[in-house]
């Protein structure tokens, strides 16, 4: 039994377990108030924490332009998110966005950004390319949600990634 899974870091992130080619687990990053629940998270995979499970840990950077409050708060997610996976003895791999997108997103027509022919809206597209890949998966938040949550489908095509590269 391997279990893969992709956990798209941050507030809105989202954590998605794959057992074998089937998803078993698909839930939003746990939060108290503003902040990451992260008893939370380590309550989530510790079930699994097991010699056949593998992580695919978005790697994220700062973003020239990004707010600085905003660029610490993901390296801190980051970097806590690291020292649990590291601490339950969880094999993790960072990958950056752009990797896992260009394996995730083939055959997929990217969606423009309105007014700017040339900057790709990678929400967009990877929405597109989930639907593609999982058209029977339920990508909103809640049963209440009606849009399909972000960190849901990024966390998705992360886990993916994992199961095809890992």
């Amino acid at each position: 039994m391997k279990i893969r899974a992709g956990i798209d870091v941050g507030k809105d992130g989202a954590i998605v377990l794959f057992q074998d080619e089937r998803v078993i687990l698909k839930m939003v990053t746990p939060c108290i108030g503003n902040q990451i629940d992260l008893s939370g998270i380590r309550d989530i995979l510790s079930p699994y924490n097991c010699n056949n499970i593998h992580v695919v840990v978005e790697d994220v950077h700062a973003i020239f332009g990004a707010a600085a409050k905003s660029t610490f708060n993901f390296g801190w997610s980051l970097g806590i998110l690291e020292g649990m996976l590291t601490g339950m003895g969880i094999a993790y791999t960072k990958v950056a966005p752009k990797e896992w997108q260009r394996e995730m997103w083939q055959g997929v027509r990217p969606v423009y950004k309105s007014g700017n022919s040339k900057a790709i809206d990678t929400k967009a597209t990877s929405l597109l390319a989930a639907k593609r890949l999982f058209p029977n998966e339920d990508l909103t938040k809640s049963a209440r949600a009606e849009k399909a949550h972000d960190g849901i489908v990024d966390a998705l095509l992360m886990g993916e990634y994992c199961r095809r590269k890992v």
